[in-house]
């Protein structure tokens, strides 16, 4: 077998294949008798007609079946051959079939780049270790008799910030309408009765807590609100509405309390104990965030120092990936799809850039990994697969069984080793 490469690009290569006459004859032989067997013509037993009249009968069959199962064990031989590490396979000519000679093809792949790693080990990294302070832990505590906090009604009572008000209420458009009729879609948003909102910026409809406060029980007043673009329901988007508001019930926040009831409650043997645990869970979460600016420092570095091109196929796929990341994260935020499809050519050049970011960091931890010769054995990647089934609600032998189907399995090994070559680097980094 002759096999010519040529570059076609940064990373890509044409992979011209030339099978011998006398080999592709063998092939077509051994495809040939494969159908004599099981063949059914006319004036002969199942599988006793001829091999000529079979080939014959059954030309175009025949050629198709070389080209689906030959053609692609040739190119897998060629590609071991010359030791080309592929990527993706891009184009593959059509090849002509013809008794007596050489069968040709041509395939286009993208490659696994080649490059040159700088120096990774010693790299400078700047840590600002964060001390937790008592007050903080106070804080922690705070919130927590904040969150366990109840509500108690009370009369003549002005409205204050942290407080709730009970509210009946109807909207109307800037042309008089009332709001639930001009948008169907607004429901409760319209119009409502009996309605508890806090008089702080979280309420559900934008504007309304802080113009709750200075109210008391039987006071009303006239709201202008103007629903934002990114509101979660896409009709109210930038929509404005006037609310009549009237004032029916006042309640006033009362914290929890830190003594022994509550600790009970919580599960927890002293106030000491809790001041521990918050302490603690502070003391992680700097941890966690000192280390990962240490590795951004690190991807920073690697990204700069690291001179290499990497298969646009490569590119495009992760682009894809980070594309619809971007646009998931969008409508959580709020953003509808046709304010999605508005800043789609922002969100593709963010995605392309994220995306080059990605790949380059990919093969460069690789191929730290390979120079380390850090591997992830099958226990490891069980575990991990585990870990990705928990986060996905999913059977750990059926996401398994789901990965080597679409071929995603190793890429679970590789992170693995990614993540073995990142933490290498932090032990080896030089702190300042």
């Amino acid at each position: 077998m002759k096999v010519t490469i040529k570059k076609a690009g940064a990373c890509r290569k044409t992979v011209a294949i030339e099978v011998p006459a006398e080999v592709m004859e063998k092939e077509r032989k051994d495809t040939v008798s494969v159908y004599a067997k099981h063949a059914r013509i006319p004036g002969f037993r199942k599988g006793k007609a001829p091999t000529d009249v079979v080939a014959g009968k059954y030309a175009k069959e025949i050629d198709q079946d070389l080209k689906e199962r030959v053609l692609p064990k040739f190119y897998q031989e060629a590609i071991q051959q010359e030791s080309i590490n592929v990527v993706n396979v891009i184009d593959a000519s059509e090849v002509a079939l013809a008794e007596g000679t050489p069968a040709s093809f041509t395939v286009t792949v993208d490659v696994v780049p080649e490059f040159k790693l700088p120096k990774y080990e010693q790299i400078s990294v700047k840590v600002e270790q964060q001390e937790v302070t008592d007050e903080q832990v106070q804080e922690q505590i705070d919130q927590l008799l904040s969150q366990q906090a109840t509500y108690d009604d009370v009369e003549d009572k002005v409205i204050e910030a942290g407080d709730m008000g009970q509210l009946t209420y109807e909207a109307t458009t800037d042309e008089g309408a009332l709001l639930k009729d001009a948008i169907p879609e607004a429901k409760g948003i319209g119009s409502g009765e009996g309605y508890w909102v806090s008089a702080d910026d979280q309420a559900f409809i934008p504007g309304m807590g802080e113009a709750l406060i200075g109210l008391k029980q039987g006071d009303t007043k006239d709201v202008d609100i103007h629903f934002p673009a990114s509101f979660m329901v896409k009709e109210l988007a930038d929509v404005k509405a006037r609310y009549h508001l009237e004032v029916t019930g006042v309640r006033v926040k009362k914290a929890a309390e830190l003594n022994d009831e509550f600790l009970e409650r919580l599960q927890i043997e002293s106030e000491e104990k809790l001041r521990e645990l918050f302490r603690d869970q502070l003391e992680q979460q700097a941890e966690n965030t000192s280390l990962q600016a240490t590795h951004e420092q690190i991807i920073k570095f690697l990204i700069k120092k690291t001179k290499l091109d990497v298969p646009e196929s490569a590119v495009q796929q992760q682009t894809r990936d980070v594309m619809y990341e971007l646009a998931r994260q969008r409508m959580m935020q709020g953003a509808s799809q046709e304010q999605i499809g508005e800043q789609q050519e922002e969100l593709f050049k963010e995605a392309q850039e994220r995306a080059l970011e990605n790949v380059k960091l990919r093969y460069i931890g690789l191929a730290i990994a390979d120079e380390q010769q850090f591997e992830a054995s099958e226990l490891e990647v069980d575990e991990e697969i585990a870990r990705i089934a928990i986060q996905q609600r999913k059977d750990a032998a059926e996401l398994r069984k789901e990965m080597i189907e679409n071929q995603s399995f190793h890429a679970v090994a590789d992170q693995l080793r990614f993540n073995k070559a990142l933490e290498y680097m932090v032990e080896k980094a030089k702190l300042k």
